[in-house]
């Protein structure tokens, strides 16, 4: 799994690191009030590990691989709503993932989601969030990467977003 750090580049979390500077954050969408989202950089203190099936996701021209029992941000630019769904109900559905650089970004973009491939099994680390975050994950590695939305659990309250107020 990528995170996005506040100096603006991807970090890979495939497994536990040796060290972990105590100055890295990462981005997320903090949704726990869905009247005013906000972009938040949260310390890493926490990781948490698993094993789950793996979607491989073709993002536009970029392919990402995530936890298959997750959920993504997607919408439309012409409406005026932002959804969470179930990554299981996003192939050949015509969903566009919404995608955003919190640093750089000056407007959102989207782009067509498509399941491209399946994994089995999985060993999974990402970093702990609290309830109503979306973890901004990279779709490049390096600088600058356009950044889509995950998140493993959301309350029925978080699942909706106004396109306007998160960008």
């Amino acid at each position: 799994m990528k995170i996005l750090t506040l100096e603006n580049k991807t970090y890979i979390l495939e497994k536990i690191p040796e060290y972990v500077d105590d100055k890295l954050r990462f981005a997320v969408l903090d949704n726990s009030n869905p009247a005013d989202p906000d972009y938040f950089f949260i310390p890493l203190i926490f990781l948490e590990s698993f094993n789950a099936p793996a979607a491989v996701l073709q993002i536009g021209k970029h392919k990402i691989k995530m936890p298959l029992d997750w959920k993504m941000i997607i919408g439309d630019p012409e409406q005026g709503e932002l959804h969470v769904l179930p990554i299981t109900s996003l192939n050949d559905r015509g969903f566009s993932a919404f995608i955003y650089n919190p640093i750089t970004g000056s407007r959102p973009e989207f782009a067509e989601i498509d399941i491209v491939d399946i994994y089995q099994e999985v060993k999974w680390y990402f970093p702990k969030i609290k309830s109503g975050q979306i973890l901004a994950v990279p779709l490049t590695d390096g600088d600058n990467p356009p950044c889509a939305y995950f998140v493993k659990d959301i309350s029925r309250q978080s699942e909706f977003m106004d396109y306007g107020s998160v960008w």
